[in-house]
């Protein structure tokens, strides 16, 4: 099984020097996908949303303090990417309703084609209603948004001349280059854990990247995917099914995710890692050792 990782992109994590160094450590410790997650502005209060990870971190909004920096997700991936051969970088996740699928289709094939194809796309509909005010999105139709825009990009990614007509976006007689490197396709995990994103994963998605997913809920949660999967007339046994697991977790909490269906780990810290190089690599060494070597052979 492979394990990737999630360690930079917030606060004091999120510099261009920390991400480097991070990921050079983390793809010498065995981990296998650099991920980073998005939000493009943080508010003081979310009157209109409620966060569906309450307690995660230890409070009941994302970042406590809204001038905390927040890395982009795409400048995160490409600065990662940049200073790594093999490791994979990717979004996870990138909240798509609030990007224009072309000109995304473009900045994700394009860092694809130059790391030499090592870019997942990790995607969801995210929860924060203020943020999609804030840019301009519309909320409501954000499902419908999310469906159409995976489509568009596969759409463009694949074709030579690219056609789409959907009610949220439409292009005729379109050529996106360069394409992405593996089968002009790259992989699109699908984040969040309601049924109506399981539903989408089945639809339309390479994999699940859930976040909040308690070791005795996912059997059932995986084989209603997978249920969902076959009536799609899709082969489940493809997807990437990965879910986040932390510092704390268990190797017999691992043994029952694997056990339950789950194909990759995500190994999320929350400022566990020291800024000083050697702290930050002996960190980053000893997570390996605690959880790369552990599921190597499984």
């Amino acid at each position: 099984m492979n394990v990737g990782i999630c360690c930079a992109g917030v606060g004091a994590a999120a510099t261009g020097d920390f991400v480097r160094r991070s990921a050079q450590a983390a793809e010498r410790a065995g981990f296998t996908t650099f991920w980073t997650g998005e939000h493009v502005v943080l508010f003081g209060a979310y009157p209109a949303s409620k966060y569906p990870y309450a307690g995660a971190y230890g409070g009941d909004v994302p970042i406590p303090n809204p001038r905390d920096p927040i890395a982009d997700p795409l400048m995160t991936m490409t600065w990662a990417a940049a200073a790594t051969t093999h490791m994979e970088v990717g979004s996870g996740i990138m909240i798509l309703p609030q990007r224009n699928p072309v000109v995304l289709a473009k900045e994700v094939a394009t860092l694809d084609a130059f790391s030499g194809g090592r870019v997942v796309l990790g995607v969801g509909v995210g929860w924060c209603k203020e943020e999609y005010d804030a840019i301009g999105a519309d909320w409501a139709g954000r499902g419908q948004r999310m469906d159409e825009y995976i489509a568009a990009l596969r759409e463009l990614w694949r074709t030579d001349r690219s056609c789409f007509a959907g009610e949220t976006v439409r292009f005729d007689d379109t050529y996106l280059y360069p394409k992405p490197v593996r089968n002009n396709d790259m992989p699109i995990l699908i984040g969040g854990e309601s049924d109506a994103a399981l539903k989408r994963v089945a639809r339309a998605g390479d994999g699940w990247l859930a976040f909040k997913l308690p070791v005795e809920d996912a059997a059932v949660r995986v084989a209603k995917l997978k249920e969902l999967t076959i009536a799609q007339d899709r082969n489940p046994e493809s997807l990437r099914i990965a879910t986040a697991i932390f510092s704390s977790t268990h190797t017999d909490d691992l043994k029952r995710y694997r056990d339950a269906g789950i194909t990759e780990f995500n190994l999320v810290t929350s400022g566990e890692l020291p800024l000083d190089e050697p702290g930050l690599v002996e960190g980053l060494a000893g997570f390996g050792r605690q959880f790369v070597e552990t599921v190597a052979d499984w």
